[in-house]
């Protein structure tokens, strides 16, 4: 967004502010019947509290400001999610598996090796919620450049976040389905005479990756995903799941859209 933009869409937002409000525009815009939507927001304590709907052309019509929120808002909480959970997982030094798993695992005991494959899961978990993360930040990037937000655009990020979604249930349910088994390779790694060799850090996060259960669970029921076995259909089932509430959010948002007098 050019400066001569955001300073036209800062000032009709700032009309619109109480005073006590910041205020911020997102820079990619929705087209409507030929005009660029910009969403403003209004911020208390750095939490958004209303938002405006504002065009660089001519004036703004409530119509159109409805039909620019539905693409607009959709895009701004799809990319807020993925940016959270992604950034969370990304925080997560690699070497809290890769060093752990170079330990080689020489044991009889069925759920030491059972416990070893769920942590060789849970890397390759945290692998693909890097890439994914990777990817999107790459895009969104392409998209600043870009500016105007399409319909393909909406349907992207519905895709990543339902992803995100998926990933973070198998990494919930690894946590939990496999919780004693990771204890008891945990237990294990500790004895061996590498465990030394692991710095601080690494080794509590593989003697402490089991712990908050409850937390786990509470985590994992708060995705509220439909399960079923086949993994197509479950993907498939959410990904609708997350449209249709997505859109029900959407809307209910409308009430705190702030109008031009």
């Amino acid at each position: 967004m050019d400066k001569k933009t955001e300073k036209l869409l800062i000032k009709k937002a700032k009309k619109l502010a109480k005073w006590y409000e910041g205020v911020f525009v997102n820079p990619v815009f929705w087209e409507v019947n030929g005009k660029p939507y910009y969403m403003a927001g209004f911020t208390v304590h750095n939490t958004a509290k209303a938002t405006a709907y504002l065009t660089t052309v001519g004036e703004e019509t409530r119509e159109e400001a409805e039909i620019a929120q539905s693409s607009l808002s959709l895009f701004s909480d799809t990319s807020t999610n993925i940016f959270k959970v992604g950034g969370e997982h990304l925080k997560i030094d690699i070497t809290y598996y890769t060093e752990p798993l170079k330990i080689p695992v020489n044991s009889t005991d069925l759920t030491v090796n059972e416990g070893h494959k769920a942590f060789e899961q849970l890397w390759d978990l945290q692998q693909k919620f890097n890439q994914l993360t990777n990817d999107y930040k790459s895009y969104y990037d392409e998209l600043l450049q870009r500016e105007q937000l399409m319909q393909k655009d909406i349907d992207h990020n519905i895709e990543i976040a339902n992803w995100v979604n998926l990933y973070q249930y198998e990494t919930l349910s690894l946590l939990l389905d496999r919780n004693n088994a990771l204890r008891v390779y945990s237990n294990y790694l500790m004895k061996t005479k590498e465990w030394k060799s692991l710095s601080r850090d690494q080794r509590i996060f593989v003697t402490q990756i089991t712990d908050n259960v409850a937390k786990v669970e509470e985590n994992r029921r708060s995705l509220a995903l439909i399960e079923v076995d086949d993994q197509e259909k479950m993907i498939a089932l959410n990904k609708e799941k997350a449209k249709s509430d997505l859109k029900k959010g959407i809307d209910k948002q409308k009430a705190y859209i702030r109008y031009p007098v």
